[in-house]
């Protein structure tokens, strides 16, 4: 019997609820198993976390019977908030628990066995989990670089490779040492030094729960269940990939390399894909993922997958893309209350050359060629073939619309060469669920599923015949349809006037009408429309973001102010690897028009502390602040804030009465005529400086980094005047910003490709990966204009993180991503393939 023989055989017991005449045997059989229990607190299965809770005070005084401590344990190493309340409370509360009668209907002659494993395989399914394991080891260890140990309660015992791992055991590196663990499945587990972890392992997966340290996981594909990371705040799965996971005491990181990593934790799912991390904690500053993967003796080959993904990604972005529009052939034939409007060029050549590039530097790459010829790249590469071949039979536009109330979005676009439906009915003929193909809709047909209407030279995608048929009314009487002489189209339209490329535009009046209180105080009661543009004009791409209002911005809304001089900004080294940097509108104002709403939490803040915010803080700053990380992230990140300040004696008397108030220690140092001041406190073993200086308020985490940015000021070698930050600045009109952010990994990475380099453990294939890495990785920057009716954001790197790492992606997630894109076209391919 394989695997999926036996999940069906167990799926089709545990769903058998018997019949009604067999109730008698059922009870019977049910009350001998509960007598088997020694605790009866609980007298139906456990299967909630509430069941588990109530448990747990037995569990610590090791009064539970076998079976009971078993499934305590499995839930436990699966449920992070069980496990987090079990480790922080001393006593668990007892909780109250519900009894359900069985449904039982009329008897036939085998129910009594499948009633027996009904109960069983609820009430124990854990427990058959654990047994259906298997025996033996769990891993192997396969290699050592220092020393590696089994922990127990006898001491530790030191491992040398090929020493076997059981079934929960405990094992640490020390100080200095590597370890390199093999799992049944073939996975891998590279330990950093200090790092401590144990395995369990299930019929429905394995987990490594890290207590500490850091581990970098490859992942083979799992035949069933998931690959489990699990730490004290988080848990992480997958089916098979590279990525890192770091458990501190502030919290845990996770980056990826490779592939797809789902991370859970409090209620909340994440799905990160190459190049992501996440962090569990704000006290965490996002790394570069090479950062993170740097300790590992692996770490040249996953530097040289990213690096020349990198390289790709820079011929891709060189490119040329389709010609800018004036004019919008299709946003005539769209209902007159659309809502959302999306228009992008056709990408058929483009894919065709991007493609082409990645075939070219798979025959160069050998860490390339293996991730390219994946089964999950090669059915990314079968879908994208799919959505090039469906591109010829377009036109220049594809409109994407969602009108008012409907849930899903409707595709309209030219049809500019003959056989575009004899091409869909191939494509469709034998899928089961296949999307009907219709010519004339008519407004009384009905729905069921999705629809693909080839009527003219017009092709729309939809899932109501009744928007198709507006549609085509539309097209035959070749008329200006209502939508065009909306408010909403009036706006879009400014776009054609300048060229279009790619529009995404909302009315977002409609939205927050529906689920966002018009609350003057936030300042969203007169917020009109979003639209996010990005072209490519004159050879460079410009990527813009624009919210508008349909008057003065107000409230909450009107925090960012207008363009202005960046002074803060003068304190940041051009080595900075993230500057960001506001102009805010008179902190004073902006607290004065909100205090009416938030009057309860002011008023706690200064019975707390003795400060009133608006006197002793708001009304002495002005209205400028810059948060950068300027420097190594070891041991200390070093980051940095600069406030403009306008009465710092009153500040600064205000910062000593909250430090006394919260029992914070401050000490005063004279240094070369600046008084330096120290925050500690003993409930947090961390220290903050500050300094006031030339107008300005400076805060970082050591006094080394405060005269750093002093001088950094005083010689003029700032990170504005840099060549690398001017070469990212938008051609426009304006001479200052009213926000920034600025980042370069770069500046990471370099240190970390040199020490790789000089290791002598790289070959050159893939120091010429890393060297493009290095060399492609531009710094990026983001700048933002807060004008009277809106804020507009622009750039000249990728569409707001939208660039290779995207498609990259896409080998797991564009399966079904592309589907939402091109629906249902490609879904059918996903499903066949």
């Amino acid at each position: 019997m394989n695997n999926q023989e036996f999940d069906r055989l167990l799926n089709s017991i545990f769903h058998d609820t018997g019949d009604e005449h067999s109730q008698d045997a059922v009870t019977r059989v049910r009350a001998r198993l509960q007598a088997e229990r020694s605790d009866s607190a609980i007298v139906d299965r456990i299967n909630a976390c509430v069941d588990f809770r109530a448990l747990f005070a037995s569990y610590r005084n090791q009064t539970l019977s076998e079976a009971r401590r078993m499934l305590v344990e499995d839930h436990l190493h699966s449920c992070v908030p069980c496990r987090k309340l079990y480790q922080n409370s001393a006593k668990i509360a007892e909780f109250p628990t519900t009894s359900r009668k069985p449904v039982v209907r009329r008897a036939i002659p085998w129910v009594l066995a499948a009633a027996a494993m009904v109960i069983l395989g609820v009430a124990f399914a854990p427990m058959l989990d654990r047994t259906f394991a298997g025996s033996g080891p769990r891993a192997t260890v396969a290699s050592v670089q220092g020393e590696l140990y089994r922990v127990s309660n006898q001491g530790a015992t030191p491992l040398v490779a090929g020493a076997p791992i059981s079934e929960g055991e405990e094992i640490r590196t020390g100080k200095n040492s590597r370890a390199v663990v093999r799992l049944r499945d073939g996975s891998t587990l590279e330990m950093a030094e200090r790092s401590d972890l144990r395995v369990t392992e299930r019929w429905s997966g394995k987990t490594v729960r890290l207590d500490r340290g850091a581990v970098m996981v490859e992942a083979a594909k799992q035949r069933r269940g998931r690959l489990e990371i699990s730490t004290a705040d988080c848990l992480v799965s997958v089916k098979g990939t590279i990525f890192e996971v770091t458990a501190g005491t502030k919290g845990s990181r996770v980056s990826v390399v490779e592939g797809e990593v789902k991370v859970d934790r409090d209620g909340s799912s994440d799905l990160l894909h190459r190049g992501d991390q996440k962090t569990t904690s704000p006290a965490m500053a996002a790394t570069p993922v090479a950062d993170d993967v740097a300790w590992s003796s692996n770490a040249a080959k996953y530097l040289a997958l990213l690096g020349e993904l990198s390289a790709i990604q820079k011929r891709i972005e060189q490119l040329p893309r389709p010609g800018l529009r004036y004019a919008s052939k299709l946003a005539g034939l769209l209902p007159e209350n659309t809502v959302v409007f999306g228009a992008i060029p056709n990408l058929g050549t483009t894919l065709t050359e991007a493609t082409s590039i990645f075939e070219e530097r798979v025959q160069q790459n050998a860490a390339l060629h293996e991730w390219w010829n994946e089964k999950n790249s090669r059915q990314l590469r079968t879908i994208v073939d799919q959505v090039r071949k469906f591109s010829d039979y377009l036109g220049d536009e594809i409109v994407i619309a969602v009108p008012a109330g409907a849930r899903e979005p409707m595709l309209i676009a030219e049809a500019r060469r003959p056989g575009l439906r004899a091409y869909l009915e191939t494509q469709f003929a034998g899928i089961a669920g296949a999307p009907r193909l219709i010519e004339n809709p008519q407004a009384n047909q009905p729905d069921g599923g999705p629809l693909v209407m080839v009527h003219g030279n017009l092709v729309a995608v939809g899932s109501h015949s009744a928007a198709l048929a507006q549609v085509a009314a539309a097209a035959d009487a070749n008329s200006q349809g209502p939508f065009l002489a909306t408010p909403f189209w009036n706006y879009i339209s400014r776009s054609y006037q300048s060229g279009a490329g790619w529009i995404f535009a909302v009315d977002v009046e409609q939205f927050l009408t529906k689920h966002v209180p018009q609350s003057s105080v936030y300042g969203l009661d007169n917020v009109q429309y979003l639209m996010i543009e990005r072209k490519q004009n004159l050879g460079r791409t410009e990527n813009s973001a624009t919210l508008s209002f349909s008057g003065e911005r107000h409230g909450l809304a009107s925090w960012l102010a207008a363009p202005g001089p960046m002074g803060t900004l003068d304190f940041v080294s051009p080595e900075a690897s993230f500057a960001g940097s506001f102009v805010i509108k008179n902190p004073a104002t902006l607290l004065q028009e909100i205090s009416t709403s938030y009057a309860p939490a002011l008023a706690e803040i200064q019975q707390h502390t003795g400060v009133n915010l608006l006197t002793g803080i708001a009304a002495n700053i002005g209205g400028e602040v810059t948060v950068a990380v300027d420097g190594p992230l070891l041991p200390t990140p070093s980051w940095k804030v600069a406030i403009e300040v306008e009465n710092p004696a009153v500040l600064e008397a205000s910062i000593e009465q909250a430090a006394s108030a919260a029992g914070v220690q401050l000490a005063h140092q004279q240094v070369n005529g600046s008084t330096y001041s120290t925050l500690t406190s003993s409930k947090i073993a961390y220290q903050v400086n500050y300094v006031f200086t030339d107008g300005y308020l400076l805060i970082a985490p050591s006094q080394a980094l405060l005269t750093a940015a002093m001088q950094t000021r005083s010689t003029g070698l700032t990170l504005e005047r840099s060549a690398a930050f001017r070469a990212q600045l938008p051609q426009d009109g304006h001479a200052n910003f009213s926000a920034l952010l600025y980042y370069n990994t770069g500046v990471q990475l370099g240190p970390i490709v040199d020490q790789l380099k000089s290791s002598g453990l790289m070959t050159p294939d893939q120091q010429k990966s890393i060297a493009a890495l290095t060399a492609n990785r531009e710094p990026g920057l983001i700048c933002a204009y807060g004008e009277p009716e809106r804020i507009f954001v622009a750039s000249r790197g990728g569409f707001f993180g939208l660039g290779l790492d995207t498609l990259v992606g896409l080998n797991s997630k564009g399966v079904a991503a592309l589907p939402q894109l091109l629906p249902p076209i490609l879904s059918i391919h996903a499903s066949s393939h």
